[in-house]
């Protein structure tokens, strides 16, 4: 009778260890699973992180050489107006040489008249 508790005994040990075998399986599965969603999760946060970085890395890279570009061209630019200012300048230099020249000879010419005038008188 001992022996067959004892056989009872053991059986229900051995099922209660398959059965503690068992969940621990469905738990070491459970686990594996959530840290798998979570690590999913994680990763798809990460990238969309990381894809974001890289848009915002290549808009920067394209807003410098925008800049670069409108910067050049602001020289130039500037180049050209103060070419343009100095032409001017030099457009109105010519201006006030040739009124000057022309004041001189109307001078030349009114000096010119009144000899020629007073050469006739004295004929």
């Amino acid at each position: 009778m001992l022996a067959s508790l004892l056989k009872e005994h053991q059986i229900r040990q051995q099922e209660r260890r398959d059965v503690q075998e068992l969940r621990r399986k469905r738990a070491t599965e459970a686990i594996g699973k959530l840290t798998s969603a979570l690590t999913d999760s994680l990763n798809d946060s990460v990238a969309i992180a990381y894809s974001n970085q890289k848009k915002i890395d290549a808009e920067a890279k394209r807003l410098q050489t925008n800049a670069a570009t409108f910067a050049k061209q602001t020289s130039q630019w500037l180049k050209l107006m103060e070419e343009f200012n100095s032409a001017l300048k030099e457009i109105g230099d010519v201006e006030n040489w040739s009124k000057s020249i022309e004041a001189d000879m109307r001078t030349v010419s009114t000096a010119l008249e009144y000899v020629y005038k007073d050469g006739l008188a004295k004929k």
